[in-house]
């Protein structure tokens, strides 16, 4: 898990429920990252095995790249964690299924709930999710009903706010790219190279969370313009290494638009993004 200063609210929420909502194994190595050296989690009694801090804030490819070395060293599957999110009853059991594609957690991104005190959104807050865990309960409850474990299913943005990726892709794909940006677009990446390898990005529908996602970015402290300029620099990257037509399918906000100019009407619709992704990279490759 990375921690960033202007969100460490959300990380006391992450360690707080990832403690009580998941098996620790004895095997398990959990790594805190404290990006900005506050150090405010260290003496916290949760087992946490590996606490570093930080001299000076690192990238967030930099700081999970820490978490995949000693996951290589180890011969051992890594859980990618960011700090704003909200762990619920059985998150995990979906992921550990596959071991020949990386699954992240449903989330209020993509399913959305509703109780009298409590409602899910695509953009949520601390203060929508304090205080309203046994209504999170009750949703993820009818979620299990209504999701089969074993149901997984592309999704066009699909973002790293929390992943597993199982041994065989880290050792096959490595490392994420330290060049993108200081935060933003690495995950992107990482899935395009994963697909490269044969290897989709599915999530675990079974699985849920609050994500309340762009604390440590953009809906923290950091302003339109910087948000704007820190994406432009990712998508700059992106395009030299992927060629436009991937970036602007997968990365824009015209992205429908542009998969159905391409000629991937059928595939977009189904969902089918990792195959929409080796096409693309194919033909980057034989010009």
């Amino acid at each position: 898990m990375v921690s960033s200063k202007v969100s460490e609210s959300y990380t006391a929420i992450a360690l707080e429920t990832f403690f009580l909502n998941t098996v620790i194994n004895k095997e398990d190595i959990f790594l805190f990252i404290d990006n900005d050296a506050t150090n405010n989690f260290r003496n916290l009694k949760y087992p946490i095995n590996i606490y570093e801090n930080n001299d000076t804030p690192k990238s967030w490819a930099s700081n999970f790249n820490k978490g995949i070395k000693i996951a290589l060293d180890k011969k051992m599957d890594m859980v990618l964690i960011t700090n704003d999110i909200a762990f619920a009853k059985g998150w995990y059991d979906p992921l550990k299924i596959l071991d020949n594609a990386i699954t992240i957690p449903c989330c209020n991104i993509y399913v959305n709930y509703r109780t009298p005190n409590f409602r899910t959104n695509v953009l949520m807050n601390l203060s929508d999710y304090s205080g309203k865990e046994q209504d999170l309960d009750q949703c993820v409850y009818h979620h299990k009903l209504r999701f089969k474990l074993n149901e997984f299913c592309e999704k066009k943005f699909t973002q790293m706010y929390l992943a597993r990726i199982p041994h065989i892709i880290l050792n096959k794909v490595g490392y994420f790219d330290e060049t993108i940006s200081n935060c933003g677009g690495e995950d992107i990446d990482y899935i395009i190279r994963s697909a490269l390898n044969g290897y989709k990005t599915l999530v675990a529908y079974n699985s849920y969370v609050i994500h309340f996602h762009g604390k440590s970015s953009w809906d923290g402290s950091e302003t339109h313009e910087q948000a704007n300029k820190r994406r432009d620099t990712y998508l700059k990257r992106c395009k030299e290494k992927w060629g436009d037509n991937l970036v602007d399918v997968f990365l824009s906000n015209k992205g429908k638009e542009k998969a159905y100019e391409l000629g991937f009407k059928h595939l977009y619709d189904e969902n089918k993004f990792y195959e929409i992704i080796r096409i693309l990279l194919k033909k980057n490759r034989s010009k």
